[in-house]
Order: structure tokens, then C-alpha cells, then sequence
């Protein structure tokens, strides 16, 4: 009898420990935040302020990897910008809830892109966590995927990437949706690739240098150079396609290597995201 009972506990240590693995399993492989949408989205609408439409917007940029790489059908894919300069989540949510009542079943993902302060400022922060809530469910509601466009620090503004990092992840994490973790490349390329610039800077006004006058930059560097917004691309290209661009010969206005450079950082980003998140 007591060999019995031994066997018996043995059986059923074993169906537990079967059973814990297998739901770890499926979580993980069932992990939205950082796995991509299978099969990858072909309609993607962007929203989102200047940090999505400068350079010509980051669509057009994806789209010319797309193409680059001859995975672009006509007819098939289709990519749209719809932005606000200086806009915040909670803006744009109007117009995008009316976006998709004019076009009920255009899109199969929708990006979302929020203003570049507005996760972490202390003011700002649960005005964001609502609104992005908000935004996410009208996309569901419409069986559209939602993903979350992470964005870049400020130059030189310490603390800035982390803060905004653990912001969109908790967002994606409430709400089981893809992250693009273009904040994070940025951040790379950053310490990594220093010789190639990121940010353009803003002009602020005319000042007066020996009696000329000469534009007034102000000092805060925050929109994205052509570089940033391909390296942007780049990322959301690894992200979405779950591939590294690397050897696409759309490179926008940059050099082969600094495009060669950027393709490779974007990948090892990504890899790096889904490894540490899953």
C-alpha cells in the first residue's frame, strides 16, 4: 500500500510540474507585448504628432522598406499618416474615433504615438494611461490591432528612455498589445553610433551675432533627423515583420553605412525587447 501512495504522489507531482511548464509555455509564446501580429498587418494607420510626420512621415519610410524588400502588394498594403503637431493621446482620440466610423474596416492596426512628455510628466500621466486606454479599446472594438509606438528621449536628458520605457510597457501589458520599442533604439544609437545624428533642432526665433542676424535654435534636440526617423522605420520594419532589414537598399537620404549600421542596431533592439520581455 505505502509504495502505492508513493507512486500515486509521484504521478501526480509529475502531472503538476507538466502542467506548470505547459502554462508557461503558452504564456510566453502567447506574450503580445513583444510578439509580432501574425500575419503581419498590410493596412497600418499611424497617429501621432511631429515625432511620426517629420522626414516625410515614418510610413513613407517603412513603406520603402517594405517595397525595398518586394513585400509590398499593390492593391494589398497600405499605409497612412494621421497626426497633430504637439498632440497628445487625448487629442487625437477624437479624431480617430472619427477616422473609423468613416472607414469601418480600412485598417488591420492602428499605431499610437504619443506626445513626447506625456507618459511621465507628473501633470500629464493619468491623463495618458485614460486616453490610451480609450484609444486602444476603440481600435479593438473595431477588430483592428492596436500597437504602441514608444518613443525616443530627449538629447542628453538623463533618466528620459527608462521613464518612457516602463510607461509604454505597462500600457502594452494592460492592455495585451503590441510595443515598438523605437524610444529604445534610439537610445542605442545614441551610445553606440554616435556619428550619426539623430535630432534636428528647433528653430526658436532670429538673433543677432556682430550686427547679422542669424536663426535662434533653442537648445532642448528632440525631433528626429532623417536618421532618427529611418532608424525609426527600421525598428517597426523588425517589429512588425519579425526580421532584421539589414541589406535593404532603400536607405533614404543616408549613407550605405550609416543605413547599414542603423538596419543592424534596429534588429538587435528588437531581439533584445522580446528576450528581456518575454
Amino acid at each position: 500500500m505505502l509504495n502505492i501512495f508513493k507512486l500515486i504522489l509521484i504521478f501526480a507531482s509529475l502531472c503538476f510540474m507538466v502542467t506548470t511548464c505547459t502554462t508557461q509555455a503558452i504564456e510566453k509564446a502567447q506574450n503580445p507585448v513583444v510578439d509580432p501580429i501574425e500575419p503581419a498587418p498590410k493596412k497600418i494607420l499611424f497617429v501621432g504628432n511631429s515625432f511620426s510626420f517629420y522626414n516625410n512621415g515614418i510610413h513613407n519610410h517603412l513603406g520603402s522598406l517594405i517595397r525595398a524588400a518586394g513585400e509590398w502588394k499593390r492593391g494589398e498594403n497600405r499605409l497612412r499618416l494621421q497626426t497633430l503637431s504637439g498632440g497628445h493621446i487625448f487629442e487625437n482620440l477624437p479624431m480617430l474615433q472619427a477616422h473609423l466610423q468613416i472607414v469601418d474596416d480600412s485598417w488591420q492596426a492602428v499605431v499610437l504615438q504619443g506626445h513626447s512628455n506625456e507618459p511621465i510628466r507628473k501633470n500629464k500621466r493619468k491623463k495618458f494611461q485614460a486616453a490610451i486606454d480609450a484609444a486602444i479599446k476603440t481600435v479593438k472594438e473595431k477588430g483592428m490591432s492596436p500597437i504602441l509606438f514608444m518613443t525616443w528621449s530627449y538629447a542628453d536628458t538623463a533618466g528620459m528612455t527608462e521613464s518612457l520605457k516602463n510607461a509604454y510597457v505597462d500600457a502594452a501589458q494592460r492592455n495585451n498589445i503590441l510595443l515598438v520599442p523605437v524610444g529604445l533604439a534610439f537610445d542605442k544609437a545614441a551610445k553606440t553610433l554616435p556619428s550619426i545624428n539623430l535630432f534636428v533642432p528647433d528653430v526658436t526665433g532670429v538673433t543677432e551675432i556682430d550686427g547679422k542676424k542669424q536663426i535662434a535654435y533653442g537648445e532642448t534636440l528632440k525631433h528626429p533627423s532623417a536618421a532618427g526617423t529611418y532608424l525609426a522605420a527600421c525598428v517597426f520594419y523588425g517589429a512588425l515583420y519579425n526580421k532584421s532589414p539589414e541589406g535593404n537598399i532603400f536607405h533614404s537620404s543616408l549613407t550605405s553605412e550609416q543605413a547599414l549600421a542603423l538596419q543592424k542596431l534596429s534588429w538587435q533592439v528588437v531581439s533584445d525587447f522580446r528576450q528581456h520581455n518575454d
